[in-house]
């Protein structure tokens, strides 16, 4: 304790070269001595510049899919060059309508994000209605969902080219009936759908 006392008082006194062979760190007139300097010491000013921490806000938006499980996540059927994204009907419109819903959006904008891959690629939207109904009007239905589908992937951005066909009720999936004869809601639903037919 005492030397490092000294020491201090020695830097102190400015004569730390001179005077360190002459001293005796275990003097109780070196011990005196030195508490004497450090009490008529001056504290030294600290200058410098404050830092500023500036936080940074990190912007967490989502982890991207990919094109691979963007079409995991759409059930997509992948066979060679051709991609095949089936959207339920009762998803995208309400009842007898061809205007798209607003909680449609989420789902086309992935098959949009699959189709902004594949800009020089060529697609075809196609609706399809269930066997319930005139056959006639099934067909218009299909027609009008089909053309508002691509109508709005194209105000989306999407450059991949176009186009829209309705099928009506000529290409179902499943029956529109059981066995019995009675109707089979299920089946129908699966029919009232809007595909998106890619060719990479």
């Amino acid at each position: 304790m005492i030397r490092g006392v000294l020491l201090v008082a020695a830097l102190v006194g400015g004569n730390a070269h001179a005077q360190a062979p002459e001293i005796d760190p275990d003097s109780p007139a070196t011990h005196r001595r030195a508490v004497e300097a450090l009490a008529g010491a001056k504290p030294l000013p600290i200058v410098g510049q404050p830092l500023e921490i500036v936080p940074v806000v990190l912007e967490v938006k989502g982890v991207a899919l990919g094109v691979d499980g963007l079409l995991r996540d759409l059930n997509a059927e992948v066979r060679g060059r051709e991609v095949r994204i089936s959207m339920s009907a009762d998803v995208l419109f309400d009842f007898d309508k061809a205007d798209l819903r607003k909680e449609a959006r989420p789902e086309l904008e992935k098959v949009a994000a699959v189709l902004k891959e594949y800009p020089h690629a060529t697609a075809r939207i196609e609706g399809h209605a269930d066997g319930k109904g005139d056959a006639a009007y099934n067909q218009k239905l299909s027609e009008r969902r089909a053309e508002s589908v691509r109508k709005w992937f194209g105000n989306e951005g999407v450059k991949t080219s176009m186009s829209s066909k309705g099928w009506g009720k000529t290409k179902p999936i499943a029956p529109n009936a059981r066995p019995d004869g009675k109707d089979d809601p299920e089946g129908r639903q699966k029919n009232r759908r809007v595909e998106i037919v890619l060719n990479r």
